[in-house]
This record gives structure tokens, C-alpha cells and sequence, in this order.
């Protein structure tokens, strides 16, 4: 009997069902503990990988943040200006993050009231004693 969270998979729709057995069917493979026993599955880095013709061949294509050779290298001392925020965008970024927000239902509201209340009236007992015994305490040495 498996175990673990994918025990139930009669009550799984079937393509999740359908998953849990291919995962299963991965998880009975076995893979060498030996490093040295799999050479054809590692592959070798670094500067001399390229030169013996054991790594990895060179991607086709280029990286998104590299630039084909023969164009200019961008100027260090010169700071990128930000492109500014037209009015409109502002506003319809700002709708669309308040579309996102998930407000507090009517009962969590009043629980955060009450624990923000209790907190509040607590901190005020606590200055409250503490300012009347720094007094006492400032009377009795310098009076």
C-alpha cells in the first residue's frame, strides 16, 4: 500500500490520476549511486570542456541579455533614465492592483478591531505606570 499523500488516487479526477502513476513509474527507476557509473548522463564545464570536444555543444542562439558582437558596449557613466508614467497608466495600475487586494470579511474586521483595541489599551497601561513610577521615583531623589 503506497503512502503518502498519493494513496488516494481513486479519488483523484483522472488526468491528476493519470500523473500520480507516471510520477509513481519515476520513483521506481533507479539511478546509480556512483557517480562514475553514469558518464554519458554528467556533462563536463568549464574552459577546457570546449577545447577536448567532451561538453556540451554551443547554443544557437543567444542569450536575451548578451548582444551580437560588433555593436557597442553600453557607457558606464551614464544613468539610465527611467521612462515616466503617464497619468492614465497610473491610474489603471492602481485599479488593477485594488482588483487584486482581498479584503477582510465583516467578522475578521471586528476580531482585528478588538485585538488592535486590547493592544492599544495595554501599551497606554504600560506608559501610563511607567511615567507614574520615573516620577515618583525623579521626586524622591531631587526633592
Amino acid at each position: 500500500m503506497p503512502s503518502g499523500p498519493s494513496s488516494d488516487a481513486e479519488d483523484l479526477p483522472p488526468e491528476l490520476a493519470e500523473a500520480d502513476a507516471d510520477d509513481a513509474s519515476d520513483e521506481a527507476r533507479t539511478e546509480p549511486d556512483d557517480l562514475d557509473a553514469a558518464p554519458a548522463e554528467l556533462e563536463t564545464a568549464g574552459v577546457g570542456a570546449a577545447a577536448t570536444g567532451t561538453g556540451a555543444t554551443l547554443p544557437e542562439k543567444r542569450k536575451a541579455g548578451t548582444s551580437p558582437k560588433g555593436t557597442p558596449t553600453a557607457k558606464r557613466d551614464v544613468e539610465e533614465t527611467e521612462k515616466r508614467t503617464t497619468p492614465v497608466a497610473f491610474v489603471q495600475q492602481s485599479v488593477g492592483e485594488l482588483r487584486k487586494v482581498v479584503y477582510p470579511t465583516g467578522q475578521q474586521l471586528g476580531n482585528y478591531f478588538v485585538v488592535v483595541l486590547v493592544f492599544v489599551l495595554f501599551i497606554i497601561a504600560l506608559v501610563s505606570l511607567l511615567d507614574l513610577g520615573i516620577g515618583k521615583l525623579v521626586f524622591a531623589i531631587f526633592s
